[in-house]
Parts: structure tokens; C-alpha cells; sequence
């Protein structure tokens, strides 16, 4: 049985209601009926619309009760459509302009995106969809929490699991690494502006901060541990006093810096468009607790999270593919060197260079690999088979930067 604690109204005949249920709270679209009840709203009932017609009407920053809406655009919309994708939340793309995301699983807060995209708009950053808006809601007794957002939309938009292991297989298989590394060149220097753009928020980690660090790697170890059945298994366990060490070393990291990073950032958060390349999805690492969030993070964190996951896009086109396992090899390592050299150049010309400490890349690396082998253990057994690949390889690299 569900149980509306509260709601606001985008139009007549359309609100949002905050819903507690059985799975927990969600933001969900709800429109009238001729009877005068209330139903969850579907696409092309016309909510969607409605929300954008609320953002157009009053640009700025409006509180009305416990909701908190933040304008960007003038710009109203019409015309409904569902994204035909199953997602955690719900998405209807209005008048081929703009992408409205229902949080019909609301996390709790404080939620980082809102204060994100606030400082990425301040500053300048090109490289996300525009943001037309979002509302946020803070009950009495919590924390605020992000409810809605809205999104330019991106026509052609690909997602980056789909156009990184195009690349990577057309670099193995047809000798195009020029395209791939072209790709791997334009996203490193897509993070370096982002790290350039959040420059403002930066500050030095506490002794706090890279206890906790390495007090939650060395969590995830455990936990992979327990929870792997896989030929993982005996690697982590003959391996353990290496994998500790180079994850205790992330406690010596206080006085380092940190900033207000994207803290979930790998080759899926970044779409491909006519364009270029853009940014997606400000609400930080869901893994972590809601506190955690949204604390600054090294800088090394995210390359390290997007550096990963090219690994492991080498790892999927190979699941998927028959390709020669030396031109992959040299298409993977080509991938990450030529990301890593693209994001320190861009970084250090935008005078950032500051902000990034390489040191704990391989550490932060790891540590992905030990959430990706829970992540499949406890959501995605057919996941597993990353992991499987991924902790070998990175466990037998030698290179001084752990690319």
C-alpha cells in the first residue's frame, strides 16, 4: 500500500507527488481524472509537459513548501514520448528538445548533482546536455534530495558501453586506432574541463577523509571476498597482501586534493552526439552512503573510474568478438595512455594541473574492480566475467602511472 507524504502542483490536472511504498519513496508524475481521482501520470498524459510549462514560466530559484525549483530554461515543450530503455528511473523525452527523469526511486539525500550543476553552469561547462532544470524536495525532518531533472535532449546520443567498444573492436579487428584513440584524446580532454570547471570547489583532504578512504577500500576487498564464487576467489586470496598494501596506501592521502568531482565517472556517463562528447549524470557513486555522496574526492578518483572502464570495454569487445589478442591488447593500452596523456595536457592548460595527484590511480583503479565483482555478485552474476578479466591485468601492470 502506497502513501503520498507530499506534492506539487505543475498544472491543473498535474502534480508530483513524493509516494512512500513498499520499495521506498519515489517522485512520481500523477495526473486527475474526469472523477477527480488521481493516477500515476504514463507518457503523453501530458505531466511531463506540464513540469516544463512550470520551469519556462518563472526562471530562478523557487521554493514552494518542501520542493525547491531551480529554472533554467524559457522554453516550454510539447509532445510525449517514453525512452524505450529499462532504467532505475523513468525518462519521457518532450517535443524532441528536452529529457525529463522522474526519480521513481528516490535516493536518500543530500544529493550532490543540484550544487554540480549549479557550479558547471557558473562556470561555463559545455561538455553535459543543458540543463533546462530540476526540483529537489527536503522534507522537515531530512535531507534534500533531487525529485526531477530535466535535460536538453541529444538526438543520436550514444551510449558510451555501445560507441567505446565499437571503437575498440574496429581498432582490433580493422586497424582503425587512430578513431579510437581520437575518441579516448577528445573524452580526456572533456574531463580535464570538468575538473577545470569544479577548480572552484577545491580544497585539501583531511586525515578524515583518507582514513575513510582506505577504511572503505579495504571494505570492499573484504566484501569481494566474501561474495565471489569465480576464479577471483583464489587470486584475491593469494594476492591479498599486495591488494591491501596498495589500498591501504589511499590513508596517506590527507593534505592532498580534493574537489567536488562527478565521483561515478566511467565510458557509460559519457554520450556520443553530433557534437562530441558529453558528461552525464551528477548524483555521485550510488554504492556509497547518501553523506558520502556528495564529499569532495581526489581528482584521480574519476580518471582512475574512467581509465577502468576502458579496460573494460577491451574486456566486453572481446566477450563479443573474435578479435586478435595482441591488437586488442595494444588497442586497450593505447586507449588509456592516450586518455590519461589528453586529460594531464588539457588539465595543466586550463592551470589545473594542481589538482591532480596521479599517485593513488592505481589504488582508485582497485578498488573499482572489488565494486565490480560485488556489483555482479549481489545484482549482475552475467557482469562477472569483467572482474574475472580485469583483476589479473591490473594486478600484473607495472607501469609506473598503473595505466
Amino acid at each position: 500500500m502506497s502513501r503520498e507524504l507530499d506534492s506539487l502542483d505543475l498544472a491543473e490536472g498535474s502534480r508530483l507527488a513524493v509516494v512512500e511504498g513498499p520499495d521506498g519513496l519515489a517522485a512520481l508524475p500523477m495526473v486527475r481524472e474526469a472523477d477527480g481521482t488521481w493516477r500515476r501520470a504514463r507518457p503523453g498524459d501530458g505531466a511531463a509537459e506540464a513540469l516544463l510549462a512550470l520551469l519556462a514560466a518563472a526562471p530562478g530559484v523557487h521554493t514552494r513548501g518542501c520542493f525547491t525549483v531551480h529554472a533554467w530554461t524559457a522554453r516550454p515543450a510539447a509532445g510525449e514520448r517514453a525512452v524505450a530503455v529499462d532504467q532505475t528511473n523513468e525518462s519521457v523525452i518532450v517535443g524532441d528538445a528536452a529529457v525529463v527523469k522522474w526519480a521513481t526511486h528516490l535516493q536518500q539525500g543530500p544529493h550532490p548533482a543540484p550544487h554540480r550543476i549549479e557550479v558547471l553552469r557558473a562556470n561555463g561547462f559545455r561538455f553535459m546536455p543543458n540543463p533546462w532544470g530540476l526540483i529537489t524536495w527536503q522534507p522537515a525532518d531530512g535531507a534534500q534530495t533531487l525529485v526531477v531533472n530535466v535535460d536538453e535532449y541529444l538526438p543520436g546520443a550514444v551510449d558510451g558501453w555501445t560507441w567505446a567498444v565499437e571503437d575498440m573492436v574496429a581498432a582490433a579487428r580493422d586497424g582503425r586506432i587512430e578513431a579510437l584513440k581520437s575518441a579516448a584524446a577528445e573524452v580526456g580532454a572533456v574531463v580535464a574541463e570538468l575538473h577545470a570547471a569544479l577548480s572552484g570547489t577545491a580544497s585539501a583532504a583531511t586525515d578524515a577523509d583518507a582514513r575513510r578512504w582506505r577504511e572503505t577500500a579495504l571494505a570492499t576487498l573484504e566484501e569481494a571476498r566474501a561474495l565471489s564464487i569465480s576464479p577471483l576467489t583464489e587470486l584475491l586470496a593469494d594476492g591479498r597482501a599486495e591488494i591491501e598494501h596498495l589500498l591501504g596506501s589511499l590513508g596517506g592521502l590527507a593534505g592532498s586534493p580534493v574537489l567536488d568531482g562527478h565521483g561515478d565517472l566511467h565510458v557509460g556517463q559519457v554520450l556520443r552526439h553530433a557534437g562530441g562528447y558529453v558528461v552525464t549524470d551528477f548524483d555521485g557513486n550510488p554504492v556509497l552512503p547518501a553523506a558520502e555522496r556528495a564529499l569532495p574526492i581526489p581528482a584521480a578518483l574519476d580518471v582512475a573510474g574512467m581509465t577502468q572502464s576502458l579496460a573494460h570495454v577491451a574486456i566486453v569487445a572481446r566477450r563479443h568478438h573474435q578479435l586478435d589478442a595482441a591488437a586488442l591488447a595494444a588497442a586497450d593500452h593505447a586507449a588509456r595512455e592516450v586518455f590519461l596523456a589528453s586529460y594531464s595536457a588539457r588539465l595543466a592548460a586550463l592551470g589545473g594541473a594542481g589538482l591532480y595527484d596521479p599517485q593513488p590511480l592505481r589504488a582508485f583503479r582497485l578498488q573499482q574492480v572489488l565494486r565490480e565483482i560485488v556489483y555482479a555478485a549481489r545484482h549482475l552474476p552475467r557482469w562477472m566475467y569483467v572482474p574475472d578479466a580485469a583483476l589479473p591485468a591490473l594486478l600484473e601492470e607495472r607501469t609506473p602511472g598503473g595505466s
